[in-house]
């Protein structure tokens, strides 16, 4: 959200509403910015800062006058971080999280200012950073993140082989060192007891989410859990309060409440495995806890790997009982897993075959990591120690060496069961073309002593792409309800609702958790955000008309989205640096062929900065249907259809109303029939 402010509209809201503290009729909820840069790179300034719920920022624009001056006033109930840059052209990111404010690698302005501040702003030569002065009551706190910022900010740490023991010292030795600072500098300097608050919470809070995400963190890199970690490892979480209100608005304390709730509701942080009562909302069908609990341990012992001969109709092949069970007992072994060979093409990284069924011992054993940096000039592979590490330049993501997925006869060996060749090459197009199973006939639904219209309503649930809900957050959402209070506890179940409300999924179970936090919040700022999210949500559920976006394709030529009307449209939201988006690719691909009698448009959408990027990625990837290209997140269509994480995909009828927001394109027959549907 932006908005612009000239000088003397400032200046009236400076008379106005100024109050000094304790005076005229309540204490301001505004701090006052005024300012002048000497040489200015650009007339026109953005400012970033912390909206009064804490829950997300906003950006101002605002213009300097003739002299060179700006002035606004910004809502404040807590100190926050504001920072500045000049408008124009694009911010190099360099994606600082410092006090809550993400911070740009060019000319950053920052500062701390409260309710009731009012601060003065000086830029000699245009050039923020090395010539910024502050006055004004309290300026000192901002004299003091000048200092800081530079000698801190700049932490990185290397998870490769990173241990325990050594990952422990350099957190503590990090805190510590800020903690000195604060001690020995604090003295200097007429801190605020606000900033002071927020400053130690930060340090605090960014070591505690550095510390519970190091198990994570070490897997993402290393391709493997570290097994060492010694079991009083996450004692420190006794070190430091789940409740702090001085921590709202630092970033890192969202993350470590929200690592912390799933460490604790998942006992430790290995996934579990999928339990339905974590993808569907299950309420309506009235189930006890004990049939919902053994609702899934039936499916986790049948349902989520069934057994290839409930796959697979194999009626036309005549197997015998026998034939059947070696068939499954085969899948079952060797037809599960693939070889990393399988999945990636490795000779195109120049391995030869012995090569590459070594790299498939060491999966096997240790998986694999993947890192991308601009220092690497080509793909690689590196097995050093024994462990699988991809080396990858940035514009060659590893998920575009990603196969198709192999035929079952180069899965498991069909040859031992005696087929021929043309069996086996029927048993393949059975299996390229198996059917999505009903719930009942994955798992014994009549066991669990449910009546026929349950087990029917249970099955409808299940075969409905659009009622899986993947409720594995809302067990950390009502976590939160246990372990937090006060401000806090509402807050970060708003943060909850606004995410789960811009993911898309789930909307009606999201606007049940919604009503009965508007029955208990008693903070209007909280209520108000939550609000925006849910206005926005109703824009994008089935039914409503798709929003409206005219956009150019590959030969500068303008496409609407109204253009398509009478046809069915898939909008497939995806960059040519995005990795996932190509992994998509082989569920897409068989899309479109089932797809190709029917009247439907696949309009990919790329929000790429980079248009020579985003064309050489078409083309080397083969990617079909029409392409259009919105410059970056923050582009109005982007914002339009909520897209906070790519590959995104709706589904739009020939009306040009939603059908709805597909939680993925693997589900190629459900797919199809909500396409045929939608026409």
């Amino acid at each position: 959200m932006t908005r612009t402010c000239g000088i003397s509209l400032i200046l009236m809201l400076m008379a106005s509403s100024a109050y000094p503290a304790g005076e005229g009729p309540s204490q301001p909820q505004v701090a006052l910015l005024t300012g002048e840069i000497r040489n200015p790179a650009s007339r026109e300034l953005v400012f970033t800062y912390e909206l009064p719920s804490a829950l997300e920022d906003f950006d101002q624009d605002v213009a300097l006058d003739s002299l060179n001056r700006f002035a606004f006033e910004l809502p404040a109930i807590r100190g926050t971080v504001v920072s500045g840059r000049y408008e124009g052209g694009e911010p190099r990111w360099k994606w600082v999280q410092w006090l809550g404010a993400v911070l740009f690698d060019h000319d950053p302005l920052a500062f701390f200012v409260e309710p009731g501040d009012s601060l003065h702003v000086a830029v000699d030569e245009g050039v923020f950073s090395r010539s910024i002065a502050f006055g004004g009551p309290n300026a000192d706190n901002s004299r003091f993140i000048a200092e800081w910022f530079p000698r801190f900010y700049s932490f990185r740490l290397d998870y490769e082989d990173l241990e325990v023991e050594e990952f422990r010292r350099r957190m503590d030795e990090r805190r510590q060192d800020q903690l000195d600072f604060f001690d020995e500098r604090r003295g200097d300097y007429a801190l605020s007891p606000g900033f002071v608050d927020f400053a130690t919470a930060y340090v605090n809070y960014e070591w505690a989410e550095e510390m519970i995400s190091y198990p994570e963190n070490y897997r993402a890199v290393n391709g493997r859990y570290n097994e060492d970690i010694p079991p009083d490892y996450f004692d420190f979480l006794q070190e430091i309060p789940l409740v702090d209100e001085n921590a709202l608005g630092v970033r890192d304390y969202r993350r470590f409440l929200d690592r912390t709730f799933y460490w604790e509701w998942n006992e430790g942080f290995r996934p579990r495995s999928p339990r339905l009562s974590d993808m569907y909302d299950l309420s309506a069908l009235g189930l006890s806890d004990s049939v919902r609990t053994r609702l899934d341990s039936l499916y986790k012992k049948d349902g989520w790997r069934p057994a290839l001969t409930k796959r697979v109709d194999l009626s036309s092949l005549g197997f015998s009982d026998s034939l059947r069970a070696r068939l499954d007992s085969l899948y079952d072994a060797d037809g599960r897993y693939l070889e990393l060979s399988e999945m990636y093409d490795l000779s195109s990284l120049g391995l030869s075959d012995a090569a590459q069924a070594h790299v498939d011992s060491l999966f096997r054993k240790n998986g694999f990591s993947s890192s991308s940096s601009s220092d690497v000039e080509a793909p690689r592979v590196d097995t050093t120690g024994g462990r699988i590490r991809f080396h990858m330049p940035p514009e060659v993501p590893l998920d575009s060496l990603r196969k198709e997925p192999p035929r079952l006869s180069k899965k498991i060996d069909l040859s031992a069961l005696g087929l021929s060749g043309a069996g086996q090459v029927q048993l393949d197009s059975l299996y390229e073309h198996r059917q999505r199973l009903a719930l009942s006939e994955k798992i014994d639904l009549p066991s669990l002593g449910l009546s026929a219209a349950a087990r029917t309503q249970l099955d409808s649930l299940y075969a409905d792409l659009g009622s899986r809900t993947w409720l594995q957050p809302w067990r950390t959402y009502d976590l939160a309800g246990e372990k937090l209070e006060g401000r806090v506890l509402y807050w970060y179940l708003a943060g909850e609702l606004i995410d789960r409300f811009e993911d898309g999924q789930a909307f009606a179970f999201a606007h049940r958790k919604w009503e009965g936090f508007q029955a208990a919040n008693p903070y209007p700022e909280l209520a108000e955000a939550v609000q925006a999210a849910v206005d926005k949500a109703l824009k994008l559920q089935p039914g409503q008309p798709a929003p409206e976006f005219t956009l150019h394709d590959l030969h500068g030529q303008p496409v609407s989205l109204s253009q398509f009307k009478g046809q069915a449209v898939l909008l497939d939201f995806w960059a040519s640096w995005c990795g996932p988006c190509y992994s998509a690719l082989p569920d897409l691909r068989r899309l479109k062929k089932e797809t190709a009698d029917l009247p439907i448009v696949f309009l990919n959408l790329s929000i790429d900065r980079d248009g020579a990027a985003w064309r050489e990625a078409i083309a080397r990837h083969d990617i079909k249907g029409v392409h259009v290209r919105a410059a970056g997140w923050d582009a109005e269509v982007a914002d339009s259809y909520q897209i906070r994480s790519i590959p995104s995909y709706y589904l739009v009828d020939s009306r040009g109303l939603i059908v709805e927001r597909l939680s993925g394109v693997r589900d190629t027959d459900g797919i199809v029939a909500a396409i045929e549907n939608s026409l």
